[in-house]
């Protein structure tokens, strides 16, 4: 598993399809955000799958993770086609 939720997996499979109907993703934590990427998940994957994304549009960050995780997410933004 690369994520602990179900949603967020589904999320990511829609990434890395190119599933032009999700043009926008936010990042965040709690019960108010449209994608919870936490603490367990591995940014490594949602920053590949978001560097490669050719259909999304907006990325909304409420939760910025911390170290490698932080780092691989900003370099998967910066890559981002």
């Amino acid at each position: 598993e690369i994520t602990s939720s179900a949603q967020n997996a589904k999320n990511l499979q829609r990434l890395r399809d190119g599933d032009p109907t999700l043009s926008h993703l936010t990042v965040g934590r709690g019960a108010f955000v449209y994608s919870y990427f936490g603490v367990d998940d591995d940014f490594g994957w949602l920053a590949y799958f978001i560097g490669r994304s050719q259909c999304l549009r907006e990325l909304r960050i409420h939760y910025f993770p911390e170290g490698k995780e932080g780092h691989a997410l900003v370099e998967g933004i910066a890559r981002n086609q």
